[in-house]
């Protein structure tokens, strides 16, 4: 697992994420999409006000599989 901040391009080693019951079946219905659907492989869950984007999450799922 890898958590980066875009805005300063750091690495996050620490972080909390809460989200609401229908943002966890959003998530878990887009991470199932992308195991069984070859050239999907990211996700954006955004929040929007008015027309301001408030906030986002993008997650990668990497095909590859780790030795670690």
């Amino acid at each position: 697992m890898r958590i980066t901040d875009y805005e300063t391009n750091r690495s996050l080693n620490d972080i909390g994420v809460v989200l609401t019951i229908d943002e966890a079946d959003e998530l878990c219905a887009y991470l199932q999409s992308m195991q069984k659907r070859e050239g999907v492989n990211h996700v954006h869950l955004s929040e929007i006000v008015g027309n301001k984007l408030e906030r986002e999450i993008t997650v990668t799922l990497e095909k590859r599989v780790s030795l670690a």
